[in-house]
């Protein structure tokens, strides 16, 4: 079984990226089942209910968000009914929509989930470690994919280790910046601290340079335009899992720039 895994794909150049080359991967890998973080893909900041239906015809499977899962107010419209859509799932109770969810592929029982750092990010959380506890807990599947939305690598790293063959599949998104260190945990759980980015290659993580060196350089709020010209790049990561033994048998980093 293939998994795609898509880093944060940020507004326009990002869903060129996803359109252009989705079906290309899709062809080549013969892929089974997608995921992919559309926290920024609208103007770089949360969704709407047209690009969340956008990731579906692309093929996306689960679309998983983070920090700014409410930055447009459009979700509010569509959250509840959207069952392919998940937030994090340690955002205190009440929050709208949904930490997880569980799809059958061929007979296997698919839980994906995301969960948020609480190293350097803003916001009230609860604990990712005791949430994903008590997931586990309660719900049973055959492979768990784990999208960790977070800024410290320590903390990503750590948690990784802590649920090392228990949850198949632990991936990190937020930063913007893939990161080398994918590799298998020692008891056999893929584990990367960050997809990266799918959106332009240029800009600041996605953000057109000028505004952000001005806001380094003086301290002033500045808006966030996104990038939208030069280069772009896909980032993600494939994992080739076992049907019999749902174990990870290959892996395959992916990074395109155009």
């Amino acid at each position: 079984m293939k998994i795609l895994l898509i880093g944060d794909i940020y507004s326009l150049n990002g869903r060129m990226m996803l359109e252009k080359h989705l079906p290309k991967l899709r062809e080549k890998y013969k892929l089974n089942f997608i995921v992919a973080n559309g926290e920024n893909i609208a103007h770089g900041n949360g969704i709407t209910e047209k690009y969340y239906h956008f990731l579906l015809e692309q093929g996306v499977n689960v679309v998983t968000m983070g920090n700014h899962t409410f930055g447009n107010n459009d979700i509010y419209n569509f959250i509840s009914d959207a069952n392919n859509l998940i937030r994090p799932l340690n955002l205190p109770l009440g929050n709208a929509g949904k930490g997880y969810v569980t799809i059958k592929y061929n007979q296997i029982t698919i839980t994906v989930f995301q969960v948020m750092g609480r190293t350097f990010m803003n916001g009230s959380l609860d604990c990712p470690f005791n949430a994903t506890d008590k997931l586990l807990e309660e719900v049973k599947s055959d492979l768990y994919i784990c999208d960790f939305h977070g800024e410290a690598t320590s903390e990503k790293v750590a948690y990784g280790l802590e649920y090392d063959g228990r949850i198949q599949i632990i991936v990190g998104t937020h930063t913007h910046v893939q990161t080398n260190d994918a590799h298998l945990l020692p008891k056999g759980s893929m584990y990367m601290t960050d997809l990266g980015m799918t959106g332009s290659l240029d800009g600041v993580i996605g953000v057109e340079p000028n505004s952000i060196i001005k806001k380094f350089r003086t301290g002033l709020a500045v808006r966030h335009n996104p990038m939208e010209s030069g280069r772009d790049q896909f980032c993600g990561l494939i994992v080739d899992i076992d049907e019999k033994t749902k174990k990870v048998n290959n892996y395959e980093i992916i990074k395109i720039v155009d």
